[in-house]
């Protein structure tokens, strides 16, 4: 049960955004001498800290709210709070920093750490899961969210695995299959056809024929081609900051030229079109041009 300023709230049904009624105390001026809830949670956020430094058992944990104004950021608010972004961010169920909007209700807490959605979890909160065991949480807490209940499990002073903090920053990129086998590695590679050695610029995932492929980045596709001699039919998306991906070997394209696709959309389906041994996505990142190896972006558990 969670406890703030010793009463107990039921939370309201409304989606927080269009709220009216405070869902928790409302810290309202993000100054000590001019809000006492808001010198209440500075309060509580040290004590926390002390309590993590020594090893000590943390205190219960409360929760406040704030209704973000304009010039609010998600990263601003964290250092207004003392709080880590990660923990604003997966308490509010924030999956990108600029997920924060005017005029709704953020939830702050009394101490760090990270929030596992259980009941329907997202790209974010399944990588958080590949490191974390919900039944070893320090507590777990079910409230309404957008209009709809929502549990998760607590793990007190916890913060982003490097891999989880690329990908909530965008730098990181989804698996492009629902799972995958790793066939062939960046690199040098003897070819299956010639028998010589040459530069593979992406990573070979055997999956069956027909399997969905997923862009692995929010992006734009500034290349569609069919039949091509090497790749056959393929996809390329841009997605900013010059980085591209490549997606080859395609059975089907579902992608159209110029257009914008999310992350994890379907653009195509794997197939074994061009130079290819068998159904696989020949998948590539490019750097400005120059190809990286895949892996060292891909979160590493499918």
């Amino acid at each position: 049960m969670i406890r703030w300023t010793g009463f107990l709230f039921w939370f309201s049904s409304l989606a927080l955004a269009a709220q009216t009624t405070p869902p928790y105390p409302e810290i309202r001026a993000l100054t000590l001498a001019k809000d006492g809830l808001f010198r209440q949670q500075q309060e509580l956020v040290e004590l926390a800290g002390q309590a993590i430094a020594r090893g000590d058992p943390l205190h219960e944990l409360t929760l406040f709210c704030y209704r973000i104004t304009s010039g609010d950021d998600l990263f601003s608010l964290a250092s207004r709070f003392n709080i880590p972004y990660e923990t604003l961010a997966t308490l509010n169920g924030y999956n990108t920093a600029e997920a924060v909007q005017t005029g709704a209700y953020l939830l702050v807490p009394s101490q760090p750490g990270i929030f596992l959605n259980l009941d329907s979890p997202g790209e974010l909160d399944r990588l958080m899961a590949g490191w974390r065991d919900p039944t070893k949480a320090s507590q777990n807490i079910r409230l309404q969210r957008n209009g709809k209940p929502v549990s998760l499990s607590f793990f007190s002073g916890e913060r982003f695995h490097p891999l989880e903090r690329a990908f909530f920053l965008g730098i990181l990129f989804r698996f492009p299959l629902p799972s995958g086998k790793l066939t062939s590695s960046f690199g040098m590679r003897l070819s299956p056809f010639t028998g010589h050695s040459q530069f593979h610029n992406g990573i070979d995932l055997a999956a069956p024929t027909g399997t969905d492929v997923y862009a692995a980045r929010d992006g734009n596709v500034v290349e569609v081609k069919k039949g091509d001699p090497l790749l056959g039919n393929f996809v390329r998306l841009d997605h900013g900051d010059g980085y591209q991906t490549v997606y080859g070997h395609l059975s089907r394209i579902d992608s159209s030229l110029n257009s914008h696709v999310l992350s994890g959309t379907i653009i195509g389906k794997v197939g074994s079109t061009g130079m290819s041994t068998g159904p696989h996505l020949h998948f590539e990142i490019r750097r400005k041009g120059h190809p990286e190896d895949p892996v060292s972006f891909l979160p590493t558990k499918q």
